[in-house]
């Protein structure tokens, strides 16, 4: 039946070829209309089944939350620099714009966040604070003149931080700590200034007393030398086309203000950034990568074959193919994954293997003086026989993904398995016609006398003698294969494996880069996690178990600005004694010598405290604090280390610092006593007081869905211990909980569960496919040992080569197994057809052209080293290195075998 098929097929292309050109070009428009709609996804969650529970959840939150997607400007240089470029930079990006359908314009995004609420604190500070806080500090709010100010200022840190070392213990009040020596900080810096008598103006002075009181206003790094800005999109990460728009019109708001900011690095990261990035460069990366495989095929064919005009058909076949199979591919799945991305670097390695079979059998028969139709026919039945098992037998084994659970294996499986398979019918119906014009036009010139037809050997001899000779040393062949298997294997068996997931990462990426400038800036990854609740006293509840978990930095919420009626209560009484004490405090317009003592004193007991504060964070290992309190008081292991308040003390004895003082006190004790006094409202904060930059990036536009957001105390990707402890002490507080670290988490298993699946069916198909083609068990087995080989010989090569295993190319060992068969099935084809003693010849015609595909495919997947993807770059290694080791043993084992075979017929 296949026999019937194959010559009918060779009929066709030597007697009508132009019929099947004409066939070619329908597919070929209709399928390059289909290959122009795919696109392309570098989303984790996408590699999950839609139906995930991680994924609906996640998708829930895209849905609900716009907080839950952002675009991330990272402004890094002096403070005051990038104050003032993030001031002039958040309006901007506010008035991007985009063109709806209907003509009319509608904001890219709906917000910046920047800054901290500071008009809604100004009401509400007191009562946000914590009753046991209050206890200890409300005497700092009772007096506004600077020397009682600075000896409250010292009874409050005695009694919240000094010989406390619970008050530092976790990392919220580690960075309350640090928000508070920051403002003394700052306010000993504006003293100094003022002593010396140096002008301060009075937005500066009161920017001190803001700073004591609310905090700076700027997401700063904790050095201060970086700067957050939040772009909240008026899209998601689905919407492809407003995303790049959206990223790219920040990205030109940054370079036109580069110039008026010379010494600020302005970059973007965030999930729309990386997205935009990883797409742009993984279309230029796999593109590069295709045009260097084909460049190289190319050139390869023509050495090889001694030719230009059918490799250059060969390598035209093979791009037709390989649109058939993306237009299959938008048929299938309708987009690529990060997985899928790469289907033209392996469709160009697996499928140039067709092509070389037929070109080699079809000039093999043209060379031996056969007529066109006569090779045409010999050649579809010699060679095509292996083409076609060699073809259904690889994308039967990708096809075997499809019983993957997660997306991105199943994908793969489907678009590399149809994709291959459309390259397969290209070259059975496409090939052989391009070769019929070919040799047409050939004997059209030998006709008239302007060519003669020379006859050559292009048969790689030394591969025949090679194999000839194994197989006559068959036992020493054998011996042999078991050693170097057994050494290979041992050598595999020590291989490491690589958990760093920002190993597979592209290189030199500013989205990426950035992600860990922040982790080391601000001590928290942007990778967070998330959890919906369906109130606020859920929302507080999640909050408060997950703040207690080791493996948890912080969280955000919006319970940080909506106390229980009962916590409002308890701090109540508190607030009115600040109040009333407050209000009796008379604001002093000078400040006398005996004001002026009073202050030395303090500021010199304030040393003191902060060096109490130093030691014991030094001891907890708290080193934010530890940091901030050398920037005041100096390093105790450098002693010539800059101290602010020594610096500070000797100006206040000098006879012209108190001119200054008392002009500095003139502007900040009335300022501060009117702040204090709004801030003592007892109102009750309620959902509906909260300003509409809190309440939209909490919860949802109806107000009845609440974000949880958590940061992991360590990087998930760098550490997969971390991954795991974090993802599993979120799901024992609540199974709901989302965020990239549980996804990626679950796609690791789900791989990993789902490629031991793969690898077994895949093993089971293809020897049953080989046994229903070879029709004898022994033969069967044949084609599967070196394979077998193969798989051990490629990862202990690995090992000898320094390459290491990660969640890349794992993915390769299935695929592997569908490749690597194909050089063992040719063989036995041939083998079979030729009979006994006949070794020399399979390996010098056959042997050639597994030879050649072998180099295609190895240089193919190579190509994927000079991609950026580092993870694609060790998967394409990893492949390379499996198709070498694979045609070694197929040379090798089958050669042995044979000899033993014929030896005893």
């Amino acid at each position: 039946m296949r026999e019937k098929f194959l010559i009918k097929l060779s009929e066709w292309h030597s007697l009508h070829p132009w019929r099947m050109l004409g066939l070619v070009l329908i597919l070929t428009v209709l399928f390059g209309f289909f290959a122009s709609q795919l696109e392309m996804t570098m989303r984790v969650e996408d590699l999950l089944p839609s139906k995930d529970k991680k994924v609906s959840q996640l998708n829930n939150i895209i849905d609900e939350f716009s907080t839950s997607t952002l675009l991330v400007v990272v402004l890094q240089g002096e403070e005051k620099q990038i104050k003032q470029y993030a001031d002039a930079l958040a309006p901007q990006i506010e008035e991007l714009t985009f063109q709806e359908g209907d003509g009319s314009q509608r904001k890219l995004f709906q917000r910046v966040d920047y800054k901290t609420p500071r008009d809604f604190l100004r009401n509400h500070v007191l009562m946000l604070a914590k009753a046991e806080d209050l206890e200890n500090t409300k005497f700092l709010f009772t007096d506004p003149n600077l020397a009682e100010f600075i000896e409250n200022l010292n009874d409050s840190m005695e009694r919240e931080y000094v010989g406390q070392q619970e008050s530092i213990s976790t990392r919220e009040k580690e960075d309350q700590a640090v928000q508070f020596l920051d403002g003394i900080q700052n306010l000993v810096i504006q003293l100094q200034k003022a002593a010396q008598a140096e002008e301060l103006t009075e937005q500066e002075i009161h920017e001190a007393a803001d700073q004591l009181l609310f905090g700076d206003s700027y997401m700063l790094s904790y050095d201060k030398k970086a700067l957050l800005l939040m772009a909240i999109p008026n899209f998601t990460l689905m919407d492809r086309d407003l995303l790049m728009e959206g990223a790219n019109g920040v990205q030109a708001l940054l370079d036109d203000m580069q110039p008026d900011f010379p010494k600020v690095e302005a970059g973007l990261t965030g999930d729309v950034a990386r997205e935009r990035d990883e797409q742009v460069y993984a279309a230029q990366s796999f593109g590069n990568s295709t045009l260097i495989a084909l460049v190289f095929i190319l050139i390869l064919l023509m050495v090889s074959f001694r030719m230009w005009i059918a490799p250059v058909l060969a390598v035209v076949n093979l791009i037709v193919g390989l649109i058939w199979g993306m237009g299959a591919a938008w048929l299938a799945v309708g987009q690529l994954n990060m997985v899928t991305s790469m289907m033209s670097v392996v469709l160009l390695g697996l499928g140039i293997d067709f092509s070389i079979h037929l070109i080699s059998g079809f000039t093999e028969r043209r060379a031996a003086g056969d007529s066109i139709d006569e090779s045409m026919k010999k050649t579809f039945l010699k060679s095509g026989k292996g083409i076609l098992t060699g073809g259904f037998t690889t994308a039967c084994a990708f096809l075997t993904l499809l019983i993957s659970q997660s997306r991105g294996m199943k994908q793969m499986g489907t678009v590399t398995g149809i994709g291959l398979l459309s390259v397969l019918l290209s070259t059975m119906i496409f090939l052989p016609m391009l070769l019929v014009f070919r040799e047409r036009r050939v004997e059209r010139k030998i006709e008239k006398g302007k060519k003669q037809r020379k006859k050559k050997d292009i048969s790689f001899r030394f591969l025949g003698s090679t194999a000839s000779w194994l197989s006559r040393k068959y036992v020493f062949t054998v011996i042999a294969s078991v050693v170097v298997t057994g050494l290979l294997v041992w050598y595999g068996l020590n291989i490491k494996y690589d958990s760093n997931f920002m190993n597979l990462e592209p290189k030199g990426i500013e989205s990426i880069k950035l992600m860990d400038t922040v982790l080391e800036k601000f001590d928290f990854s942007m990778e967070y996690a998330m959890a919906m609740a369906d109130s606020v006293a859920e929302s507080r509840e999640l909050s408060d178990e997950f703040k207690d978990l080791g493996t948890v930095a912080f969280t955000d919420d919006i319970s940080v600005y909506l106390p229980t009626s009962e916590e409002q209560k308890q701090r109540i009484p508190h607030i009115l004694e600040v109040r009333e004490k407050m209000g009796r405090a008379a604001v002093q317009a000078d400040l006398n010598p005996q004001d002026l003592s009073k202050l030395e004193q303090e500021i010199a007991r304030l040393e003191m405290n902060i060096i109490e504060i130093q030691d014991m964070a030094f001891l907890g290992g708290q080193d934010k604090v530890d940091q901030k309190c050398k920037q005041m008081v100096g390093d105790p292991e450098k002693p010539d280390s800059r101290s602010r308040i020594q610096e500070l003390i000797p100006l206040l004895t000098q006879n012209s610092a108190g001119q200054g003082l008392s002009e500095f006190q003139r502007n900040f004790a009335p300022y501060f006593k009117e702040n204090v006094l709004q801030m003592s409202s007892t109102e009750a904060i309620d959902l509906k007081d909260l300003p509409a930059s809190i309440k939209d990036r909490y919860s949802n536009e109806t107000r009845d869905k609440f974000l949880v957001t958590i940061f992991p105390a360590l990087s998930p990707w760098k550490n997969p211990e971390a991954l795991d402890r974090f993802t599993d002490d979120l799901e024992r507080v609540t199974e709901e909980v989302t965020g990239l670290p549980p996804v990626f988490r679950a796609v690791m298993k789900i791989f990993a569960r789902d490629g031991r699946n793969a690898v077994l069916l895949t093993l089971v198909i293809v020897f049953f496919l080989l046994y229903a083609d070879f029709k004898k068990l022994r033969h069967a087995l044949m084609a599967m040992v070196p394979l077998a080989c193969g798989v051990f010989w490629m990862v202990g090569l690995m090992h000898l080569l320094g390459m290491k295993l990660n969640f890349m190319n794992l993915i390769g060992l299935p695929l592997i197994i569908g490749i690597g068969i194909d050089d063992g099935v040719h063989i036995m084809h041939r083998w079979r057809n030729e009979g006994n003693g006949r070794i020399f010849t399979v390996f010098s015609s056959t042997g050639k052209a597994i030879f050649l595909t072998t180099l295609t495919t190895m240089f193919a997947f190579g190509s994927l080293a000079f991609s950026i993807f580092r993870g694609w770059a060790s998967f394409g290694l990893a492949l390379a290195i499996g198709v070498g080791a694979c045609f070694l043993t197929t040379v090798l084992i089958l050669s042995g075998i044979m000899g033993i075979m014929e030896h005893k017929k």
